[in-house]
């Protein structure tokens, strides 16, 4: 029972669905500092329980899975608490509260083991109070709530280590992993049909997440689609270009240099089961990740009573599609990600929807091969050729094609596959006033464009198209 496949994260995740099946709103998860006995301890302000339901909830398997739950009863089992605690330390003490009067009662794998009998420990409220660290004492509800010990921690010490400073560290991976598992709860979309929760570690909120940033108006979002025979509802999500977001937007997407935080490692499905992350990343085999589908996430809501077609295990970590929910989950993400590049036919063609305004021109070459070159037509680049004599028009040109040869494209892979974005001089605006100015005076000598001529000519053009600001730029250098 202890090797289920738990591990902290999903162990301390199954208790809290526990604690939000109670009407919980706020959930403080404490741990030992220095000089303390280790344990980790789960409080909540739910409903708590009497002595019969504590009793019950103590007992292994004692739900029957096929009977009716409310919408929001995260369990399924009836093995979460003591399969959960028990993977993670050799004792687990149940205190909870109804109406000020506390029950309470404990498993001791070692008292087990001595005495070889299955026989529940029942403690005193005194004994709990007395018993219990510092930290807990002071966080015992008062009026009703439930409060889940773990001591002897055992798997956690092998695991992680015995230092607080390694316990520590993997405090940090929980609140990421509850940040993300529960973000519904911690924040609900505005149709979430969810009472908002808290939770805390040591005192200290969980960050916030949110892996499709709803309230960004640049993420492009696919009409929702039920499944039909079910009541499972697809939604999809593309995410902005990641040189586009944000600081606050990969702070809500979690993104980390680390493997398994990348815009590449968590493209894919995210299956909520009651509005509770069950698994996410990945595309169950019905197509690639790539650096192309990167962007690309589609969200499945499903409810509660469909766990058993969709395999849902004890640890409500993973789950199976079912083969109808599968077709459609296939058609939905492969509408979603289209490749948006064209197919090229012929080599040497450039692919760009504007020849004349980008710098750089995509050169597609056969057998999946591309290049870049210096746009020669970019109203830019030409109007300043045009200022050359022939002998140094010719050096420019050598100079644009090894420029292009030596652009670094393996660096760039690799900086774009951990999400690194490109920097953008924060003095763009200034920059491109004085090109401007420059090439306003040549101008005048050169091509006698009006201003208004000028204007349209050059600021749908690189690199003053890179600017929000171009047309006002050109207009104010333009018209004095």
């Amino acid at each position: 029972m202890r090797s289920v496949g738990y591990d902290l994260n999903t162990a301390v995740a199954d208790i809290i669905d526990n604690s939000i099946a109670a009407d919980a709103r706020n959930i403080d998860i404490y741990y030992h500092d220095y000089g303390e006995e280790p344990f980790i301890a789960i409080i909540d302000d739910g409903n708590g329980m009497d002595r019969d339901t504590a009793i019950r909830a103590m007992q292994l398997a004692g739900n029957n899975t096929s009977a009716e739950r409310s919408a929001q009863d995260l369990g399924r089992f009836g093995l979460g608490l003591k399969t959960a605690s028990l993977s993670q330390g050799r004792s687990l003490t149940l205190a909870s509260l109804q109406q000020g009067s506390m029950v309470a009662f404990q498993w001791d794998l070692d008292r087990l083991a001595q005495s070889k009998t299955w026989a529940l420990a029942e403690l005193s409220a005194s004994e709990v109070v007395s018993s219990a660290p510092q930290k807990v004492q002071d966080a015992l509800p008062t009026r009703h709530g439930t409060c889940v010990l773990w001591r002897n921690l055992d798997r956690l010490n092998s695991i992680f280590g015995k230092t607080v400073a390694d316990l520590d560290k993997a405090m940090s991976d929980l609140a990421d992993y509850l940040a993300l598992v529960f973000h519904r709860y911690l924040h609900p979309y505005h149709d979430d049909p969810v009472t908002q929760i808290r939770i805390r570690i040591n005192d200290a909120e969980v960050p916030r997440r949110d892996p499709f940033l709803v309230d960004n108006p640049a993420v492009q979002k696919a009409p929702p689609q039920l499944i039909e025979g079910t009541d499972a509802v697809l939604y999809g999500y593309t995410l902005p270009y990641q040189n586009r977001l944000t600081d606050e937007d990969r702070s809500l997407l979690g993104l980390a240099e680390e493997r398994g935080k990348t815009l590449f490692d968590t493209q894919g499905f995210y299956i909520y089961r009651a509005y509770r992350l069950i698994t996410w990343g990945g595309w169950y085999r019905m197509m690639a990740r790539s650096e192309i589908n990167k962007l690309c996430r589609v969200r499945i809501d499903i409810p509660n009573t469909l766990d058993a077609q969709w395999a849902l295990d004890i640890k409500k970590s993973t789950a199976t599609p079912p083969k109808l929910v599968r077709d459609s989950m296939r058609r939905f993400a492969k509408s979603l990600a289209k490749p948006s590049r064209r197919v090229q036919q012929f080599r040497g063609r450039k692919t760009n929807k504007d020849p004349h305004a980008q710098m750089w021109a995509l050169i597609q070459d056969r057998n999946n091969e591309f290049r870049y070159e210096v746009n020669q037509d970019n109203p830019y680049i030409e109007a300043f050729a045009e200022t050359l004599t022939g002998k140094q028009r010719l050096s420019f040109l050598r100079m644009l094609e090894s420029l292009a040869s030596t652009l670094p494209y393996d660096d760039m892979q690799a900086r774009f596959a951990m999400d690194e974005r490109v920097s953008m001089a924060d003095a763009l605006d200034e920059r491109l006033r004085n090109n401007a100015k420059e090439f306003w005076e040549m101008n005048k000598i050169l091509t006698h464009l009006t201003p208004d001529e000028f204007v349209q000519r050059y600021k749908d053009s690189e690199p003053f198209s890179l600017s929000r600001n171009a047309a006002r730029i050109l207009e104010e250098v333009t018209h004095g």
